[in-house]
């Protein structure tokens, strides 16, 4: 009997030990349809090679994926800079390797079947960067002072020619998120922006990331905007806006991870990865 019962104690240490040093599987987190998804899986179009040795797990959105990676479900995350930057600054225990593996540029999705629309969209959005309010905007989100919601009005086919609808993905700070029932963020503010220089209502649709772009020219969807990046597949679907942000894909990971400590730059942080 105490054999037994020393087994079992034994038995207990050992399971408490797995258990405790668990390490997260070769996996890096992305939210689905992002540039990241293609940076990791590898996409000629993208002209990204992908991860070697690493599957590319998708999440609805960053958040997630983040809580995985603390739960040591995956061993990174990778997403755009500036979201990465929100989410280490709001979520304890977690930091960001903050060297850009990639250069992107940022721009709305417009319907292809709306030139005149595209014409339009870009020039209110120089107007808007002339006239200081697009720096007034970015500099409301660095700070966290200055930021005014905005209200989607509710979406009327017989104000169609009045009306512009956009598609986006309110899970994305700080570009688009929603605080109750109005959006914030960077685009959001420029939907608004846009849609006074137009003279148009705006309404705003709320979905997932990888539907926005399939959506824009459909059910009376006129723009995309949610940190959209400027690529040729994309541009097979719809046209695009001048760009108005440059944007990169950094990794996120543990607080307590020296892995990319000593690195410079994106080459050394991918041969780091290996």
């Amino acid at each position: 009997m105490k054999n037994k019962l020393l087994l079992l104690a034994l038995s207990c240490v050992l399971l408490l030990t797995v258990s405790c040093s668990k390490t997260a599987p070769k996996a890096i987190g992305v939210q689905a349809g992002t540039t990241g998804q293609y940076f990791v899986e590898g996409d000629a179009d993208w002209g990204f090679e992908g991860i070697k040795g690493y599957e590319c797990k998708h999440y609805a959105n960053a958040g997630l994926a983040v809580q995985d990676l603390k739960n040591k479900s995956i061993k990174y995350v990778l997403t755009d800079q500036a979201p990465a930057l929100t989410l280490a600054n709001t979520i304890k225990g977690i930091k960001v390797i903050n060297i850009p593996l990639s250069e992107e540029e940022y721009a709305f999705a417009v319907d292809k079947s709306q030139n005149d629309l595209l014409q339009k969209v870009n020039a209110a959005l120089e107007k808007i960067k002339q006239n200081g309010k697009f720096d007034s905007i970015l500099k409301a989100y660095s700070t966290g002072d200055g930021i005014k919601p905005v209200t989607s009005a509710k979406k009327d086919l017989s104000k169609q020619d009045k009306q512009l609808v956009v598609a986006t993905n309110a899970a994305f700070a700080p570009f688009e998120y929603r605080e109750g029932d109005k959006f914030c963020g960077i685009d959001m503010e420029l939907a608004r922006e846009i849609a006074d220089e137009l003279g148009m209502e705006l309404v705003i649709e709320d979905m997932e990331f990888d539907s926005v772009v399939i959506s824009v020219g459909k059910h009376g969807v006129d723009l995309g905007m949610a940190a959209l990046t400027v690529n040729e597949t994309r541009k097979k679907s719809v046209n695009f806006s001048s760009s108005y942000y440059n944007a990169a894909q950094v990794l996120v990971t543990l607080e307590n991870d020296n892995t990319f400590q000593s690195c410079k730059t994106a080459s050394d942080v991918l041969a780091a990865l290996k």
